[in-house]
């Protein structure tokens, strides 16, 4: 009895070391086994980003508040762009970097004989930083390229107040201001450098959200040294009831307002054709200086728009349409 009892013992004690072996052999390999370091987070990114519209709309007022075409003209505007996000930490001073580019097109699909349908070609290039969490500022170089020759360059600065945290509705206020560099003048009674300030806001709502269909409605001013728009040398003399006496000075351009309403597609078309859209608006100009009405009588897509400064239109409507996609 001793003997089984002994046996028994020894086979216990056998299985127990060895358990301990096993277990002992399995840490000690764990522990030399290399251990996976957890990746760092970096707030460098390359994100790419894009888009195509097609617009169409009645005319067109320049952001200098030029009136190029007739208010009944049809005009069609295609463009499209690529941004990539290069930066990105929400936790910085600096929250981002983006770099962009872009090109666009306008043809007057109803222009009158012997007059060009291609009209101009825009291309710009720059870059977004994002900084403080709310604020963004904006640079690029824009040039206006003709189909008759020549081009105009010019630079664009923006500051942007993101203030959605803020408020029920984002009212998005900007200050823009853009410099005439080389092939102007921006408006051909005005100098041929200069530059002019836009103070804006662009308030968005979404009104229902299972609908997915948003309204903007961009309000600006825009403002500039009266030279900008009249040079008052004595060739600017085109405003009156005879169309020869000077134009009076004003620092203050044209006022803006409009809506434009956007229809997401994403019911009807899938996500990874990328996120389409139908729009339409309407956008009116309050043209204040004198000497941008008497341009109406000069200029306008190759014609006069109308053929007396008395007929200048000082309030105009354009209607606009079209649709797109971005990525």
């Amino acid at each position: 009895m001793s003997v089984m009892l002994a046996t028994r013992a020894l086979f216990v004690g056998a299985v127990l070391s060895l358990g301990a072996t096993v277990c002992l052999s399995a840490a000690t390999a764990a522990d030399l086994m290399p251990v996976k370091a957890t990746p760092v987070a970096t707030p460098w990114v390359l994100d790419v980003h894009g888009g195509f519209d097609i617009n169409f709309q009645s005319s067109r007022v320049t952001g200098s508040g030029l009136l190029l075409y007739p208010t009944s003209s049809s005009l069609m505007q295609p463009s499209a762009g690529l941004k990539l996000d290069i930066y990105k930490d929400p936790n910085a001073f600096i929250n981002s970097f983006s770099v962009y580019g872009g090109i666009w097109n306008e043809s007057w699909l109803d222009a009158p004989p012997r007059t060009r349908k291609w009209t101009e070609m825009d291309w710009w290039g720059g870059f977004t930083v994002g900084f403080a969490k709310y604020w963004s500022l904006t640079a690029e170089h824009v040039e206006f390229l003709f189909p008759g020759g020549g081009s105009v360059y010019n630079y664009d600065f923006t500051l942007g107040f993101n203030d959605s945290s803020f408020w029920p509705i984002a009212f998005n206020p900007y200050v823009t201001v853009w410099y005439v560099a080389k092939g102007g003048p921006a408006v051909p009674l005005g100098e041929a450098h200069g530059t002019r300030f836009t103070f804006g806001v662009a308030p968005s709502v979404t009104p229902w959200k299972p609908i997915p269909l948003s309204f903007t409605f961009p309000t600006s001013i825009t403002v500039a040294d009266s030279k900008f728009w009249n040079r008052n040398d004595g060739t600017t003399n085109f405003c009156g009831v005879t169309n020869n006496l000077p134009c009076s000075l004003s620092d203050i351009g044209f006022v803006t307002t409009g809506i434009d309403a956007k229809y997401m597609l994403d019911a009807f078309i899938p996500k990874r054709l990328g996120s389409w859209y139908v729009k339409a608006g309407v956008h009116y100009f309050h043209i204040v200086n004198d000497a941008l009405l008497a341009n109406q009588t000069i200029f306008g897509g190759g014609t006069g728009v109308v053929t007396t400064f008395a007929n200048a239109k000082q309030d105009i409507f354009i209607f606009n349409g079209g649709t797109g996609f971005s990525f």
